[in-house]
């Protein structure tokens, strides 16, 4: 139920002659508040791409924007999302986890080119516990960022949210 359909619900009730002047005041008081959330809600612009899907350009800006250094606030403000957008997609993407603060280097993933000539860093570091991937695991598909325990754990947690 929205604040108007509470609204009128609310203005239908108050018009009951069998309630006291205290709960009158009181359903005026809840009137009163709803029509100041309705105003406040309708000030609050949203941000141009909002409820959108995300372009696969649009991830790669994302990342790299943030692997930059640039503010989360900021790389919303630069890619017309709220906050709360740009945070969730990092974190689906894998590049940051709610648990740790550490960003991980995307420029081995894969964009769908067919270049077959990267250079994978086989030293590259787990971003939850600063263990070696492995350079097994690098080579089956250098998009890993997690070691094989930590990817896990990971999905784990994923599938019970």
């Amino acid at each position: 139920m929205n604040n108007s359909e509470s609204k009128k619900r609310l203005l239908a009730l108050q018009k009951s002659k069998f309630l006291s002047i205290e709960i009158q005041d009181a359903l005026r008081f809840a009137i009163e508040k709803l029509s100041d959330a309705e105003y406040h809600d309708a000030q609050i612009s949203k941000p141009v791409m909002a409820n959108k899907r995300w372009s696969q350009a649009e991830e790669n800006q994302l990342v790299e924007s943030l692997l930059a250094g640039n503010s989360i606030e900021l790389i919303a403000t630069n890619l017309s999302r709220s906050t709360n957008s740009v945070f969730s997609r990092l974190h689906l993407l894998g590049v940051i986890s709610i648990n740790s603060s550490k960003a991980i280097d995307i420029k081995y993933r894969d964009d769908g080119s067919k270049e077959k000539n990267i250079d994978i860093d086989l030293n590259r570091k787990c971003i939850e516990c600063a263990e070696l991937v492995g350079p097994k695991r690098l080579k089956k598909n250098p998009n890993f960022y997690r070691c094989e325990p930590c990817q896990l754990q990971f999905e784990a947690s994923r599938k019970s949210v």
